[in-house]
C-alpha cells in the first residue's frame, strides 16, 4: 500500500530485499544537504478490544503503538512535498521501515542494504506517537532519549511426572516461580536506584494440563538501561541467581541474551531544530521535554549514523478518554487529530533543516 501511494505520487520506489522495507526520495530544484525521514509500519500480536469500527480484521494481530499513524503521517509529509519541490533546497528521504517491534528490527537491514547512501543522508528525524501526552503538545529530550534492549530467553528443565506424587519430579514451574520472584528482587535490591533500569517478564510457557507435571518451562522478557555496560553487567547477575535457584532445586537450565537496540542518543542541534520549527505552529508552551524512556527503538541505529533525533507526538484525546490507554494496550486507540498536525509539524522540521542548510544561505 505505502509503495503504492508513492509511486502515485510521482515517486521512484525503491524496495528492501532484507526486510519489507519501503524508500523514496524526492530531490529538490536547489542544491543542499539530505535529510530522512523515518516511519516505522508494523502491528502486534495483541486481539484488538477497541471496539472501532476500523479496528484491526486479522484475528490476534493490531495496531496497538501507533504505527499506523506515522505511516499515515509519513505518506503526507510525501504528498505535501511531491507539490512543493522547487521550494526544497536539498533532498528528503523517506524510509519506512517494518519489524521495529521485534529484534534484529528493521533499521539495521535497511541502513546494511544501503538506504543512508546515493544519496548519502545527513541527518534524520522521526516520531512516535505518546498516548498519555494530551494531543496538540509535543516532547524531546536531548542526549539519550530511549534505553537500549536486551532481550531474556531462559528455559528451566526439570523432570516431568504426576500431579499426585511431586517429591518424584522436578517440577520446572515451582523452580521458574522462584527465579521470577528472585529476579524482581535483584532489581529492587541490587540495582542502583539511580540508573534508569528495568527488567520484565512477558511471556512464561509450560505444561500441557493440570495433572501433569511438565518438563520444563520457558520464561521470556525483555531489560532496558540507558547505559549498555549496565545491561552487560546485569547479564551476569542474571545468570549467577539463575543458576544457583535451579541447582537448588536439582533442575537445570539455559539462558540467552539477544542483545538489541542501542540507546537512541537525540543530537542536542537537531532537537533545538525540532523545538524551534514546532513552536509557532503549536507554541512554545506545548513543546515539553519528557523523561527518559526504556522502551527500546531501533531508530538507534539511524542515530548512530548522522545527527538524529525522536519526538514525541501527542495523542492523547482527553474528552474522549478521561484516563489514556498506553502503548501495548489491546484497547489502545489515539487521538486521529494527531495525524494532521504530525504531517504539519514533520514537513516544517524537515525543511527548516534543509534551509538552514541550504548552500549558499
Amino acid at each position: 500500500m505505502v509503495a503504492d501511494y508513492l509511486t502515485r505520487l510521482g515517486y521512484e520506489v525503491a524496495r528492501g530485499t532484507k526486510v519489507y522495507s519501503v524508500a523514496a526520495t524526492l530531490s529538490g530544484k536547489k542544491r543542499g544537504k539530505t535529510i530522512a525521514l523515518r516511519a516505522d509500519m508494523d502491528a502486534l500480536r495483541l486481539q484488538e478490544q477497541t471496539g472501532l469500527p476500523f479496528a484491526s480484521e486479522v484475528e490476534g494481530v493490531m495496531h496497538a503503538c501507533g504505527h499506523d499513524a506515522h505511516t499515515a503521517i509519513l505518506l503526507g509529509v510525501a504528498e505535501v512535498f511531491s507539490k512543493m519541490k522547487d521550494v526544497v533546497p536539498g533532498r528528503m528521504k523517506f524510509l519506512f521501515q517494518p519489524s521495529e517491534e521485534a529484534f534484529p528490527g528493521g533499521a539495521l537491514p535497511m541502513i546494511e542494504e544501503g538506504v543512508m547512501e546515493n544519496p548519502e543522508v545527513d541527518a534524520a528525524l522521526a516520531l512516535h506517537v505518546d498516548p498519555v501526552l494530551p494531543t496538540g503538545c509535543i516532547s524531546v529530550r536531548p542526549g539519550p532519549s530511549v534505553g537500549g534492549v536486551t532481550a531474556v530467553n531462559l528455559t528451566i528443565k526439570g523432570k516431568g511426572g504426576h500431579f499426585s506424587a511431586p517429591h518424584e519430579a522436578i517440577d520446572p514451574i515451582t523452580v521458574a516461580a522462584h527465579v521470577l520472584v528472585g529476579l524482581q528482587s535483584m532489581v529492587t535490591r541490587q540495582m542502583d536506584c539511580r540508573e534508569p533500569f528495568v527488567l520484565t517478564f512477558g511471556q512464561i510457557m509450560g505444561g500441557t494440563r493440570d495433572s501433569i507435571i511438565p518438563q520444563e518451562v520457558v520464561i521470556r522478557g525483555d531489560m532496558a538501561a540507558m547505559s549498555g555496560g549496565l545491561r552487560e553487567a546485569v547479564e551476569q547477575n542474571i545468570e549467577r541467581l539463575v543458576k544457583g535457584i535451579t541447582e537448588s532445586f536439582g533442575a537445570s537450565y539455559e539462558l540467552k541474551f539477544w542483545r538489541g537496540y542501542p540507546t537512541v542518543e537525540n543530537d542536542p542541534e537537531m532537537v533545538e531544530l525540532v523545538r524551534d520549527a514546532a513552536a509557532p505552529i503549536i507554541g512554545k508552551d506545548k513543546v515539553l521535554t519528557h523523561e527518559l524512556t526504556l522502551m527500546g527503538e531501533d531508530f538507534s541505529y539511524f542515530a548512530q549514523k548522522v545527527p538524529a533525533t525522536m519526538w514525541l507526538l501527542g495523542a492523547w484525546d482527553r474528552s474522549k478518554h478521561p484516563v489514556p490507554t498506553g502503548r501495548h494496550d489491546s484497547r489502545f486507540d489515539l487521538d486521529e487529530a494527531c495525524i494532521p498536525l504530525g504531517i504539519e509539524l514533520t514537513a516544517n522540521m524537515a525543511l527548516e533543516y534543509l534551509l538552514r542548510n541550504a548552500e549558499g544561505g
